[in-house]
């Protein structure tokens, strides 16, 4: 809810005739917007702020001898401003000229045809024909800008909203203006590929077709698509997101402007660009049932009576593992049915996190309005990215202090301090402290207690608020809503552990590829190998999924509708956009299914919805699972581990989606420049990590000053190295691979 502004805040403005009430230093293109009058931008966006660059937005304001631009104009009390009139009309036809000076005449092929701002633009302002006799200046056209985006120079009016985003949001300054006057175009500033975690957002940001995306290129005409608005599920933020989908195939997402509570109308490349995967080839339509170590198809109606029966033999003696990537209406069911039978082994932690959520409800917004900002853990840019965007605008707009605690391969854009031990803590946690936000990806690290203790009693803090990272979309759901062990149940790991030693005798994974993501790979695989029946709900052949006993096909999140819930409590809304192939159903259905061929009574629709808001409301309480280990004692020659992440691993909907196979992470080894000479290796050289009897090799040497020395940095998650091949090692040594001819 927006604050009251006070009245003595309040001025009184008159647009078009029409008399306005506005808070004080409101700019006149927004207090327009309150009576529905659209004055044209270009430069300008509510999230970038003013520019002055276009001046499409000229006004008439009285009393001022010149048309004025209302993108950079605040109001002030007594105003009298005209959106239109023949002045003004004429004033935007001669800056439009201009912008057409050099601009082709090429709207039939543009992707930006139909939702273009200088079409629109030229058909209300602009004139009938051109006075110009000199031909077009020549730029660059389809210049590869970087792995998601096309740039085409002649159509850029070089109104620098992609510069600004750069600049404002993301702090990381990558694009710039080459040249001068009618030779500008827009470059990177390094010379380099243009990459970043949100480069999408200038496509969506550019008002002409100069910035296309590379999935979305020549695909299709926005009055051709179907637009259904949805919840991304790649992370636990959840972003509201529009789905444009043609003959019942998913085109492009684009992010909703009015989203200010939990995207802030941006989106990550990870939730833009991972769709491709909804309509790959690979993908698992058929349940298959594994009969002398073959695949066969099954109908329905056979694999779920398969599954039912292989419960009542197990009694008790049954787990599910998974359930992160379910809907909350999917993973209550799951919980009910299992509890039913007496079957209280059930976790949605696949990963390294024990942690889930505290007990609280701070909102996205309550982190811009943080004087003090700490992450623990890895950096919320990887886990939560658009999040992390909040934490950025904290820092640079709003001045607020960012202190990283522990070791990690930090990302950060903005100035932040680093503090590894209790006593680097305690003097970043000095001074006041003022409204204090922590973040934690929810991992139990070696001597935790002892380094976090510092911020554990902040008497100069005015608040505390706590958000944990889950790393599943929806994590805090499942765990809320029943999938977490109860009443001695067993964790992912105990599960594992006892499946391995023969006392669990039926295993279901829900959406989980421990594999790939359990962080002892070797332990999954003896569990999953000793189970005498393994069922998997997916939409790929997982590396899990090879080593199950029966595959069910289910939908994706673009192919179900229900709801999740993200880091801060959210219930949100997920629609379908498309449907699923033939025979692919939702978990849920699965799940209703096996409750009608076990006699299990379900409940109504509407008594699981007032369950769901009810329990979210009331999570279980805060309580780790795991203590931490001792710190590991470092042998000469030998690295700590940092467990990193990033946005663009694993093994399931981003292998499956070969548009954007540049954006996968490659198995690397990231180390200091000191750990890095010490071992005489330089960047681009191919090491092994190698942990007593297990190596992870193909790692290619990354040198970064953000990774603590003494240690190494790899990524968790990757399919071509998992980094759980080395089980739990929290130290590796590097080994040269030889080259050969």
């Amino acid at each position: 809810m927006a604050a009251t502004v006070p009245q003595t805040d309040m001025v009184t403005v008159t647009i078009d005739g029409i008399d306005v009430q506005v808070p004080k230093g409101t700019l006149l293109v927004e207090a327009a917007k309150a009576i529905h009058r659209d004055v044209p931008v270009y430069c300008y966006h509510e999230k970038l702020g003013p520019a002055g660059l276009c001046r499409i937005c000229l006004v008439e304001i009285d009393g001022m001898p010149k048309l004025q631009i209302a993108c950079n104009t605040p109001v002030a009390d007594g105003m009298k401003v005209h959106t239109t009139n023949p002045r003004v009309d004429d004033g935007r036809r001669a800056i439009l000229e201009f912008f057409l000076l050099n601009h082709p005449l090429d709207c039939p092929i543009c992707d930006k045809g139909g939702e273009c701002d200088l079409q629109d633009y030229a058909m209300a302002y602009g004139q009938g024909a051109s006075r110009m006799v000199e031909g077009k200046l020549p730029k660059p056209k389809a210049v590869d800008l970087g792995p998601t985006i096309v740039l085409d120079e002649e159509r850029c009016i070089v109104c620098l909203r992609c510069v600004r985003f750069d600049d404002v949001i993301t702090r990381e300054q990558s694009l710039r203006t080459d040249d001068r006057g009618a030779h500008t175009i827009i470059a990177t500033a390094s010379g380099k590929p243009y990459v970043s975690d949100f480069t999408g957002n200038v496509t969506e940001l550019c008002p002409v077709g100069a910035l296309t995306s590379k999935t979305y290129r020549f695909r299709s005409r926005p009055w051709d698509n179907h637009r259904t608005t949805t919840s991304c599920t790649q992370c636990a933020v959840g972003c509201r997101m529009h789905v444009d989908e043609r003959a019942n195939t998913l085109l492009r997402t684009m992010g909703v402007q009015e989203d200010d509570a939990v995207s802030d109308s941006w989106l990550c490349d990870r939730g833009r660009y991972n769709v491709g995967f909804v309509a790959d080839e690979r993908r698992i339509t058929q349940p298959l049932l594994k009969r002398d170590g073959e695949w066969v198809q099954v109908d329905w109606s056979d694999a779920i009576a398969t599954w039912a029966a292989a419960l009542k033999r197990a009694g008790t003696k049954a787990g599910v593992i998974g359930g992160g990537r379910l809907l909350n209406e999917e993973a209550y069911l799951v919980a009910h049915v299992h509890r039913a039978l007496g079957i209280e082994n059930l976790d949605h932690r696949v990963g390294a996190q024990t942690v889930v959520h505290h007990d609280g409800f701070a909102s996205f917004v309550d982190l811009e309005s943080a004087n003090t900002i700490i992450t623990l853990g890895r950096p919320p840019s990887q886990l939560a990215p658009v999040l992390d965007l909040r934490i950025r605008k904290a820092v640079a707009r709003h001045g607020a202090r960012l202190i990283s605690v522990g070791d990690h391969a930090a990302n950060s854009f903005v100035p932040e301090t680093r503090a590894t031990t209790a006593d680097e803590l305690r003097a970043a946690l000095g001074g006041e402290l003022g409204r204090v936000a922590q973040i934690w990806d929810g991992v139990m690290i070696p001597d935790g207690p002892a380094l976090t203790a510092p911020m554990h009693d902040l008497p100069n803090a005015s608040r505390v608020d706590r958000y944990i990272l889950p790393e599943d979309p929806n994590g805090r759901g499942a765990d809320a809503l029943g999938l977490r062990p109860v009443n001695g149940g067993l964790t992912t790991r105990a599960m594992l552990e006892a499946a391995r030693d023969g006392k669990l005798h039926v295993l279901a994974l829900l959406g989980a590829n421990p594999m790939l993501r359990f962080p002892n790979r070797a332990l999954a695989e003896a569990a999953l190998r000793a189970t005498p029946f393994v069922v998997v709900t997916e939409l790929f052949m997982t590396e899990s999924a090879q080593l199950a006993d029966l595959i069910l096909p289910v939908c994706s999140a673009f192919e179900k509708t229900g709801t999740t819930t993200n880091l801060a409590g959210e219930i949100l809304a997920v629609t379908a956009s498309v449907r699923a192939p033939n025979e692919v159903i939702a978990d849920g259905d699965a799940i209703v299914l096996i409750a009608e061929a076990l006699g299990i009574a379900l409940p109504g629709v509407a008594a699981m919805e007032h369950a769901i808001r009810e329990l979210v409301r009331t999570p279980p309480a805060f309580a780790p699972d795991a203590a931490p280990g001792a710190a590991a004692t470092i042998p000469s020659g030998a690295l700590r581990v940092v467990r990193e992440t990033t946005i663009f691993t694993g093994g399931g909907t981003l292998a499956h989606d070969d548009r954007i196979a540049q954006l996968r992470t490659a198995p690397r080894a990231t180390l200091h420049p000191d750990s890095a000479r010490a071992l005489g290796l330089v960047p681009g050289d191919v090491v092994s990590a190698v942990a007593e009897d297990a190596s992870l090799p193909g790692l290619a040497v990354v040198i970064d000053p953000r990774v603590p020395a003494g240690a190494v940095a790899l990524v968790d998650g990757i399919a071509a190295a998992p980094l759980n091949t080395l089980g739990t090692a929290a130290v590796v040594k590097l080994e040269k691979a030889l080259v050969t001819a």
